[in-house]
């Protein structure tokens, strides 16, 4: 009885959802929102369907598997040039980022991916403090102040030592001052 009544719940969900509008502004700027604009009637900018661009899905690289015959002494070897390039792809280098809440995404890009049974690891600073320090290329930062900022990049190995470092990515953080914050209470 619980599963039908669920499923009667959900079914009715789909029917509640809002009205969504379109129209363009006097700067010819598309408008979205949940009202129709002042003074139209509601039928001529109701968006009854609105198609996106199909999303493109790249399976992932599979990573070469190890030799067994391989040596530690061969693998010791190799350490110095295990990892061919470790990049910075966002926010690419001199750019302006724009985000009113202040969230910025961190990506890097690392050929081969992370050596887990070595224990390597990914450390990623901004402003020359360490942010993010795991297995994680992408990494979200939270309400980073507006100005401009320094993201590095580094791989460390099991004790800490830096294998392979990044080239530096400056970037400037655009955000909205409370100084015009317009719903503010006085």
């Amino acid at each position: 009885m619980r599963s039908l009544t669920a499923f009667i719940i959900l079914l009715l969900s789909f029917g509640a959802q809002a009205e969504l509008f379109k129209w363009k502004d006097a700067e010819g700027n598309i408008i979205y929102s949940d009202q129709p604009p002042p003074g139209a009637k509601k039928e001529e900018h109701k968006v009854e369907k609105e198609s996106l661009p199909p999303i493109i899905s790249t399976p992932a690289l599979e990573r070469p598997a190890a030799s067994t015959s391989t040596s530690l002494s061969n693998n010791s070897q190799e350490e110095p040039d295990r990892y061919t390039s470790l990049a910075i792809v966002s926010p690419e280098n001199d750019t302006s980022v724009r985000q009113n809440a202040g969230n910025v995404s961190i990506k890097v890009a690392i050929e081969p991916y992370l050596f887990n049974e070595r224990g390597d690891l990914l450390v990623i600073y901004m402003d020359g403090q360490e942010v993010s320090r795991g297995r994680e290329s992408s990494i979200q930062l939270i309400e980073v102040d507006r100005g401009t900022h320094v993201i590095g990049a580094e791989i460390v190995d099991a004790s800490g030592n830096s294998i392979k470092t990044a080239s530096p990515v400056t970037f400037t953080l655009h955000r909205h001052s409370v100084l015009f914050n317009t719903n503010a209470n006085n």
